[in-house]
């Protein structure tokens, strides 16, 4: 584990909202941290790939954020049109639909997605 992807990982767990690579490399610039651009997305690409992260492809957005994945169940998110704030929904309405799913196409589910938008209470 180098130091960069320990960086990271640390600043993924004091972070409450997924993050983009951009957010991430503006964040260990401001900490000091010796870190390009590149080198972020070589790592979050390989935190994903050893199952430490997850990546979030929020389709209102177009971009990728990251969040680690220890300790969380799977989950949605909601995020606020106005001030791109990103709210963890801590439940999935879609397991009932799931089921459904697979008894009618014989499929076995194994990912899905579900994104919210709406306006936050700051913005409203």
């Amino acid at each position: 584990m180098t130091r960069t992807r320990q960086a990271v990982l640390a600043l993924l767990q004091r972070t409450r909202q997924p993050v983009s690579a951009n957010e991430i490399f503006d964040q260990l610039q401001q900490e000091k941290v010796a870190i390009d651009l590149v080198t972020v997305y070589r790592t979050m690409h390989v935190l994903k790939e050893l199952g430490l992260v997850l990546q979030l492809d929020l389709h209102q957005e177009g971009l990728s954020r990251y969040e680690l994945k220890e300790g969380r169940e799977h989950h949605h998110h909601i995020r606020c049109q106005i001030c791109g704030l990103i709210v963890d929904l801590l439940l999935c309405p879609l397991k009932k639909v799931t089921k459904l799913i697979e008894q009618q196409t014989q499929f076995i589910v194994d990912d899905h997605t579900l994104e919210f938008t709406g306006l936050c209470p700051q913005c409203q």
